[in-house]
């Protein structure tokens, strides 16, 4: 379903475009860019009270825009309580605007120290109310920092990229020769979300992490990023649970469309032997190439071959000592894999083998247009090969692995009967946690990165958006539950006193 413009005629290109760009309906924390990050949007789904618990008191909102129906329908939205907390979360220079000029709304508003202008209204409301709120918090300037990143793969690379484009010196070590050399190192990366039905932290994380690459990758205008749809097929008893509990939970097709056999293999361009859910959004980037892409940027400096083999930090600076010298930063993250268990003692972060197969395209092969995934996934063609996985496993062995591939193959023939013709592959070892969700926030003076899993491409852009704001003391893109989540501090060892 394509999103229209009926009920906003007298909207410029531009907001058009923000119209365009705002998330599906799906409860939590989002953030919109616009204008090519210059304005920030964080827009929050869910109960006005529960969301409220998510604005940091720093004075960090500059605009609100009150949009709750009249006093008499909605009473929650204009009470002492909803204002005041709203006020808490303003500084000096923050504004406001409403359509509501109910003299309870006026009320609430002056009494939380805000100065309101009664206006002429927009499109069919005859007045509006503006104003700025008398808060004595003063909006925190912005301060340029030097920054180093440890680890060159979609993590790191995806953070370097934000906080370069916001005028931040970025320094991104990396002891390998190039970027996305090890856990981001496959040929592509698959970007697409694993769905619940169900609102958990979990849930909106995986949905809002899938709707935030996307948008990153768009924005990024690389031929790198291929955003050519994802078809995950119901091909057993649990996808088509899954399926099911989607399509009841979601009918609106705008995250993704339900297709039968038929149609999937029209679509596809090959005959599949199922049908499924496509998300026109999904696609899948060439991670090396985009990361060097990324890398390349004026305010990024890419220092490979070089390991880090300490870090230090006092009270307003950070250290990382390297086998070549030593460097001062404001702040520091580690964005290294399971590597990070060098730096940091924490439990429940394991590293997991993966192969993945090379197979020669055909004529058949040749024609599809997009990744299909169905226990393993298979990809378009890249190079005149295609790739398909992956296996995962405890084994510690780097070497290809015949049984491996043969696994792989099996799962293939869930997506497509036809032959297929082994040419090689690849091993990579991913980092992933034991709650199967990432590491990103703050711990010991440092900030961490990893644990994404075979996700990388969907989880690294939001966890890096997340992290960049904390250094900027931004409003979060994520709500309490899912920073709660993401932390660190849940695989702390404790050690007894």
């Amino acid at each position: 379903m394509e999103r229209t413009h009926s009920k906003y005629p007298s909207l410029n290109k531009e907001s058009k475009q923000l119209v365009d760009n705002l998330p599906l309906n799906s409860k939590g924390v989002h953030r919109v860019s616009i204008n090519d990050d210059k304005i920030l949007l964080t827009l929050v789904y869910g109960d006005l009270k529960d969301s409220l618990l998510d604005l940091k008191n720093t004075g960090g909102y500059d605009a609100w825009f009150l949009d709750g129906f009249s006093p008499n329908k909605n009473p929650d939205m204009w009470s002492k309580e909803i204002i005041g907390k709203i006020a808490k979360a303003s500084n000096s220079s923050t504004t406001f605007a409403t359509y509501s000029v109910a003299g309870v709304v006026k009320r609430n508003l002056i009494e939380a120290k805000f100065k309101i202008t009664k206006n002429d209204g927009f499109g069919t409301k005859r007045e509006m109310l503006t104003g700025l709120s008398e808060s004595s918090a003063l909006k925190k300037e912005f301060k340029k920092k030097r920054i180093g990143i440890i680890g060159a793969g979609i993590a790191g690379c995806s953070l370097a990229a934000i906080l370069a484009k916001r005028g931040h010196q970025v320094t991104v070590f990396d002891k390998e020769s190039s970027a996305a050399s090890l856990a981001s190192g496959n040929p592509i990366l698959v970007t697409y979300p694993r769905l619940s039905a169900y609102d958990s932290p979990y849930a909106r994380f995986s949905i809002g992490s899938f709707l935030f690459s996307s948008k990153f990758y768009d924005r990024m205008n690389s031929k790198f990023w291929k955003k050519s749809g994802v078809l995950m097929l119901n091909f057993n008893e649990n996808s088509n649970k899954r399926e099911n509990a989607l399509c009841q939970a979601r009918d609106d097709e705008e995250l993704f469309t339900k297709l039968d056999k038929h149609q999937a293999s029209q679509k596809s361009g090959i005959s599949v032997k199922y049908g499924g859910l496509y998300f026109k959004d999904a696609g899948y980037i060439e991670p090396e190439s985009m990361c060097n892409e990324i890398l390349k940027h004026e305010n990024i400096t890419a220092n490979f071959m070089e390991k880090v083999t300490s870090v230090e930090a006092s009270e307003n600076l950070k250290k990382i000592s390297t086998t070549r010298k030593d460097y001062d930063f404001d702040e520091i993250c580690f964005c290294t894999a399971h590597d990070v268990d060098k730096f940091f003692d924490l439990e429940g972060i394991s590293k997991k083998r993966g192969q993945v197969t090379l197979i020669k395209t055909n004529s058949t092969l040749s024609k599809l247009k997009f990744p299909i995934c169905a226990g393993g996934y298979f990809s378009p063609t890249i190079n005149e090969n295609h790739l398909a996985g992956s296996s995962y496993s405890n084994i510690d062995s780097s070497e290809l692995l015949a049984e491996e591939h043969e696994e792989i193959l099996e799962k293939m023939t869930e997506i497509h009967e036809g032959k297929m013709d082994v040419i090689g592959g690849r091993v990579g070892f991913r980092t992933v946690t034991k709650d199967r969700a990432p590491i990103a926030g703050h711990l010991n003076d440092f900030y961490l990165n990893v644990g994404h899993g075979s996700r990388g491409s969907t989880s690294a852009p939001l966890c890096s958006q997340y992290i960049a704001d904390l250094i900027d003391n931004n409003p979060v893109p994520i709500d309490k539950e899912v920073e709660k989540m993401l932390s660190p501090e849940r695989f702390i060892i404790k050690t007894s006193e």
